[in-house]
């Protein structure tokens, strides 16, 4: 980190009355590298922390798709045993359902493999997918006899 840097942050951090003007004037290189050793914590701490959401939506989302492939599998035999004109469309509606999980899958994978960095992005999609596919499955529920 260059000079000029550490002591725009040390400065700033003065005006924003985080560290005491009287100490910047006293001991430069100590407040300087107790800056510097704080504010290599705090990203520290922020990337234990974005790793750790990251890891809970992760196991979050697994669980929704699970679940949600359990319920599958039970339309897929309540769907055996409907009606034979029935049968086609909701076998339809079935399939339409399980490309909508297959996509959940995929985007579950690409989040795994994303950065903590950019894992935000990638979230969003993910949320949006599995809403979409709940909505999906309701709605087949609903066209059940």
């Amino acid at each position: 980190m260059s000079r000029s840097l550490i002591t725009g942050i040390v400065v700033l951090l003065a005006v924003a009355g985080i560290v005491p003007v009287s100490s910047m004037a006293a001991e430069p290189t100590a407040s300087t590298k107790k800056v510097v050793k704080e504010a290599q914590e705090t990203i520290e701490a922020t990337r234990e922390y974005t790793t750790q959401q990251k890891e809970a939506f992760q196991r979050k989302a697994q669980q929704e798709l699970v679940a949600i492939q359990e319920q599958i599998i039970r339309l897929r035999e309540k769907i055996a045993r409907a009606s034979e004109s029935t049968r086609a469309d909701l076998q339809q509606s079935l399939n339409e359902l399980e490309k909508k999980k297959d996509d959940v899958r995929q985007k579950l994978d690409a989040l795994r493999e994303t950065t903590d960095e950019k894992w935000h992005q990638v979230r969003e999609g993910m949320n949006a997918a599995l809403n979409e596919l709940k909505h999906s499955y309701r709605k087949l529920l609903s066209h059940l006899p």
